[in-house]
């Protein structure tokens, strides 16, 4: 069966998230902050007429600063009935893949293995799944919950 992913750049590296994640794919704008929140909460938009958080997935993962510029991109995704918008450098495309060539998550990787799903190919370049649902703990989700 053939599972699809948006596939997006965080600095030098390409991740991947499944499409039926993803609700849209935006141009990104500077959010509004919000204090005493984690340092990767950018802050919040309003995204269809709902204040919904942004969370900077390079700072998350320990990988430097979003930038809002260039071909930056937010991926608005539904996290447990939540709508947040994640900033990433860039939106490569959709990747169409079988099951098959899914590897099972590496061991040894920057990011929590928690929110790894997968490893797949494309090309000559190695992508990393990610279940952004995940990406969050219950309380960080809770604490989002609560700004939006």
């Amino acid at each position: 069966m053939d599972t699809q992913y948006v596939i997006f750049r965080l600095g030098e590296e390409l991740y991947g998230a499944a499409i039926h994640d993803v609700q849209e794919i935006i141009l990104p704008q500077q959010p509004t902050r919000v204090p005493n929140n984690p340092d990767f909460i950018e802050g919040i938009i309003d995204y269809r007429d709902k204040v919904i958080p942004v969370l900077d997935l390079k700072k998350r993962f320990n990988l430097g600063n979003a930038h809002y510029e260039g071909q930056a991109r937010f991926i608005v995704a539904d996290v447990n009935g939540s709508n947040i918008a994640f900033a990433v450098d860039e939106v490569r495309e959709i990747l169409r893949t079988e099951e098959e060539n899914i590897d099972d998550a590496p061991d040894i990787t920057r990011i929590n293995k928690e929110y790894i799903t997968g490893a797949t190919h494309l090309n000559d370049k190695l992508i990393i799944l990610l279940e952004l649902s995940k990406v969050l703990s219950v309380d960080e989700q809770d604490l989002l919950g609560s700004i939006e």
